[in-house]
């Protein structure tokens, strides 16, 4: 598809080089429309625009001065303590990928309009319940905002539970003229970046594309439909199977660490000073608790103080908040915790292979969220029909009518740098090794893989030209979580959720029962699951303070309660148990390693799970472990699975592998859902039960065993099936390294500077450009910190403040690594 435009004009945008584009332009009437990945393509034609950095700084200069002209003129800065992105669904050709530039110059702003609604909402929500005379600061909040003759004041007026009042000409003459409008005495001004803020590419993965909707698709000739294989009036339709293909939607937004400046005034000079206190206490309020623009939810827009402005929120803005979590029926309900990576995980945002991707290796709010929403999901199906569970899921999580009750904000607080994966550095034995005791005992050499590379297929694949490698982080590295939940209330029929006539009908569910189920989910996705590619085998593993007293039982218990409270069944049916169960998970089996290394650890994890997959070698049976899967010839057996599950389809592995840190070792925990696809309950529950059985003795085998060399060298034999690595040259710097480095005049795709490390003339990109000073020049030299190096390619980091300070903490870690690579079975 091209632009629909006259050749003239086409001419002259092709002729443009980026630094003479706009970004609201080019993203509002060059980008070409098309699929996810022609999206994704045009959004990072918009992020290459660099903008003009010298005409931004005359332009907040020239803003600065009008400002401060204003009457009561004040400001503050705060920062992004996760990803910002805002008006997604404006009119655009593109799909829900908008995000708010300034119409004149093209940087991300925040509209004054929207701040000053995120501020009304704060004060209403949390700041007027810790009140103790609702009717004066109900006044306060109309004289900041101002306040219209609409029929919701007049509602509230009439509501004698509620601190509206008619406002008058003179408030001590009830005969006196109404005053039925007016305007707000404090303006909210648009905010403003401290500097031209990068645009990023980033993703939603939603991988139940066809339960959420609840609709129904195509239907075959008995009117059931295709995609999930229930008629459409049957409540069970479209349960959130893992069979489901992920849709992914690439849009934009700006990373975390943004600094924006919130300027705010009086209408008039003879407005109450304490007006404008209240005015900016909410709006801090509002950024620090509530968030800003589009997905707050899922972590997007969350703010913190910028360091060296207010290192903490003003004491009114903690009281008011401690206020509003506290107390028999509070506002708000919250968990602050530590989360922290326990094993290497496979992480990744829009970009997902090769030194591109280290940025985005990091643990996403987004993806920590569709986690607990599988996880919550488990605890209820098969106790409610597939309609009462998207309903419920809905008033806990949101949906597209109305958001959810559980907003997630994931702070870094302490993650090194991504390594591209190099599976043989870290695992890699010989001929005789690999049929050894650590290896599978008898097995051929030549059809045995090494085990962690089994249990990593396709993170690092291919070589040279064609190798194919995503970014690992690996521990330690640690995530400040906050989980904050608000009542919400419960309607069988979802689209009354969105409806004002029926806001508050619906059954009420309180916000402490809100955050006991992100609770129970959060405990059970650190108990038995994982996030990123492989977490079904280990990787990824995450571990969280704060939830000593939560179990299986207390999970199944704080369900049950919620059920019991609405009125909803409370008693399990495998005629709803369409998606994984908890109720139908089989007996944990748990291994305890005494082994220092967990590489180690997921290599027997790996040698285990393979030598049962070649107990059925052949054997189509061996597809109850998840499709794809790769049968080599000659095949035998048979295998049906129930629609809508094909054998050349997808469906996840019903196997959940997850690692614990005990006792200076390592605890390997599986667990297994029985699936009703996979081909059917009863046969997925035996086949996986001697999967458990098998894999546990193994492993509790291998785990008496002394722990295997690190990284033994390949011998003859091995080097043969695998192409050995370039030469290095001369020796490269380690990730951490400070080095010397030259600036060159080529930039990354996405307008990033890109140097070259002189001792081994390898270049790459430095992944964090923005933070480079706006003086700095091609030619210039500097010294940058590696991020990751090999003897192909090297990736850099200008040093910052977080930088130096963890430069002069002990280094105990084991060096990094590098890796990646595509999906499959075998």
């Amino acid at each position: 598809m091209t632009l629909v435009l006259p050749q003239s004009t086409v001419r002259l945008i092709n002729g443009a080089t980026n630094n003479h584009r706009h970004p609201g332009l080019q993203l509002d009437k060059f980008s070409i429309p098309g699929d996810q990945q022609a999206q994704k393509a045009a959004l990072e034609e918009v992020c290459l625009i660099p903008g003009d950095s010298s005409l931004f700084a005359s332009l907040a200069e020239r803003r600065r001065r009008t400002l401060k002209s204003l009457p009561g003129a004040i400001e503050f800065r705060c920062t992004t303590a996760g990803p910002l992105t805002l008006h997604l669904s404006r009119a655009s050709a593109l799909e829900n990928a908008g995000i708010c530039l300034h119409p004149l110059y093209g940087f991300v702003y925040l509209p004054g309009s929207g701040l000053k609604g995120m501020a009304r909402a704060y004060a209403e929500t949390v700041w007027l319940p810790t009140q103790t005379d609702p009717q004066q600061a109900w006044r306060n909040i109309e004289d900041v905002f101002g306040w219209a003759p609409n029929p919701e004041r007049k509602q509230q007026i009439k509501d004698r539970k509620h601190p509206a009042s008619v406002r008058r000409e003179d408030d001590s003459d009830a005969e006196s003229p109404e005053i039925k409008a007016s305007s707000g005495h404090i303006v909210f001004h648009d905010a403003w970046p401290t500097g031209w803020p990068q645009l990023i590419v980033d993703i939603v993965n939603n991988h139940h594309p066809h339960y959420y909707p609840g609709q129904a698709g195509k239907l075959d000739d008995q009117g059931r439909c295709r995609d999930c294989g229930f008629r459409p009036d049957d409540p069970n339709a479209h349960p959130p199977g893992d069979w489901e293909d992920p849709v992914p939607v690439y849009f934009l937004a700006l990373k975390p660490e943004t600094t924006f400046t919130f300027p705010l005034s009086k209408r008039r000079p003879d407005v109450a000073g304490d007006l404008l206190t209240h005015a900016r206490q909410w709006l801090l309020g509002a950024l620090c608790h509530l968030g800003a623009g589009a997905k707050t939810n899922a972590g997007y827009g969350a703010f913190k103080p910028a360091t060296g402005t207010e290192p903490t929120l003003p004491a009114a803005v903690d009281e008011t908040w401690k206020a509003a979590t506290a107390g028999r029926s509070p506002k708000r309900g919250v968990l602050e915790t530590t989360l922290e990576l326990v094993t290497p995980g496979f992480l990744a945002g829009a970009e997902q292979y090769g030194g591109a991707a280290a940025e985005g290796c990091d643990l996403r709010p987004a993806t920590l969220r569709g986690h607990l929403r599988w996880w919550w999901r488990a605890l209820h199906a098969g106790f409610l029909d597939v309609k009462t569970l998207r309903a419920l899921e809905a008033a806990i999580w949101g949906d597209t009518r109305a958001g959810g009750a559980v907003r997630i904000v994931l702070e870094n607080t302490g993650v090194p740098a991504a390594q591209l994966y190099d599976k043989q550095s870290k695992a890699n034995f010989d001929r005789d090794a690999k049929k050894s005791d650590h290896g599978i005992p008898g097995s051929d050499p030549q059809k045995t893989t090494q085990g962690l590379w089994y249990a990593s297929y396709g993170m690092d694949e291919g070589r040279q030209n064609n190798r194919r490698q995503r970014c690992v982080l690996e521990p330690p590295a640690s995530w400040r979580l906050r989980l904050i939940a608000r009542p919400t209330r419960f309607f069988t029929n979802r689209a009354d959720a969105a409806d004002p006539k029926r806001g508050n009908q619906g059954k009420p569910i309180t916000a402490e029962q809100v955050l006991d189920q992100a609770k129970a989910a959060l405990w059970l996705a650190c108990h038995f699951g994982a996030v990123g590619s492989k977490a079904r085998k280990g990787f990824g593993s995450l571990a969280a303070a704060g939830l000593d007293g939560w179990t299986l039982e207390k999970c199944h218990e704080t369900a049950g309660q919620l059920r019991t409270a609405l009125e909803l069944p409370n008693s399990f049916s495998k005629s709803h148990a369409h998606s994984s169960s908890l109720q139908q998970m089989l007996n944990p089996v748990e291994v305890a390693f005494s082994w220092p290394n967990v590489w180690h650890v997921l290599d027997q994890v790996g040698f285990a799970y393979q030598a049962f997959a070649k107990k059925y070698k052949h054997q189509r049976e061996k597809m109850a472990l998840g499709l794809p899967r790769r049968i080599g010839n000659p095949v035998q057996g048979t295998f049906n699975p129930a629609p809508p599950v094909t054998t050349n389809g997808r469906c996840s592995s019903p196997v959940h592998i997850h690692i614990d840190r005990r006792d200076g070792g390592w605890l390997v925990r599986a667990v297994a859902f029985p699936a009703a696809r996979l081909p059917d309950l009863d046969a997925s529950t035996t086949f996986l039960k001697g999967f458990l059985k098998d894999f546990g003795d193994d492993l509790r085998r291998r785990s008496n065993l002394q722990p295997p060399p690190s990284a033994p060298s390949p011998s003859r034999d091995a080097t043969r099936q695998h192409a050995p690595a370039p030469p290095a040259g001369p020796s490269l710097p380690s990730a951490g390294d400070p080095v010397d480095a030259v600036l060159l005049e080529e930039k990354t795709k996405k307008g990033g500077w890109k140097a070259r490390h002189e001792p081994s003339g390898l270049t790459g990109p430095i992944q964090n450009s923005a933070d480079v000073p706006a003086d700095r020049k091609a030619g210039d030299k500097l010294t940058l910190i590696v991020a990751s190096a090999n003897p192909r390619e090297i990736a850099f980091r200008y040093p910052t403040a977080a930088d130096e300070q963890r430069a002069r903490k002990p280094r105990g870690r084991p060096k990094g690594d590098r890796g990646g690579a595509p999906g499959g079975r075998r």
